[in-house]
């Protein structure tokens, strides 16, 4: 099986990929290292995990 191209990617079309392959491993450290470019370090999934709760808190409030 062929691996999707994730840094043609948007963010949101990373984020839906990861979603529902969870157990891919690439996609999610794509997804770190584009975090990281940000200048925030993370140093495990369970940080990325809060990461993006936040960002997601952030993007509904009004």
């Amino acid at each position: 099986m062929t691996k999707p191209d994730y840094k043609a990617m948007t963010q949101q079309q990373l984020r839906q990929y990861i979603l529902s392959h969870r157990d891919d491993s690439d996609a999610v450290h794509e997804a770190v290292l584009r975090v990281q470019q940000y200048g925030t370090t993370l140093n495990s999934v369970d940080e990325l995990r809060q990461f993006v709760e936040e960002k997601r808190r952030q993007n509904s409030e009004p």
